[in-house]
């Protein structure tokens, strides 16, 4: 159990950094520093709330599924806009 737990932190905190790529991008504001700390701030917010709901798992499939099952959204997204 605590491989799937180490890979669900991973999982986790890549779908951090996506978002938080994804929230600098299309963060509405014309000030850098303020994009930087909204994404930043978000981010580790979302990332910790979604950490919580995948460890709440009832098995490890499901654990997996939610760690690594919403980050790809926020990834299309930050395509879509050409921000890589």
């Amino acid at each position: 159990m605590k491989l799937v737990s180490v890979i669900a932190v991973i999982g986790t905190l890549i779908g951090g950094v996506v978002l938080s790529l994804s929230l600098a991008q299309l963060y509405p504001s014309v000030d850098p520093l303020n994009r930087l700390y909204g994404a930043v701030f978000l981010s580790v917010f979302i990332t910790i709330g979604m950490f919580v709901y995948s460890l709440t798992a009832q098995g490890w499939q499901q654990m997996l599924l939610r760690s690594y099952g919403w980050w790809p959204i926020p990834l299309l997204i930050l395509f879509w806009q050409g921000g890589l």
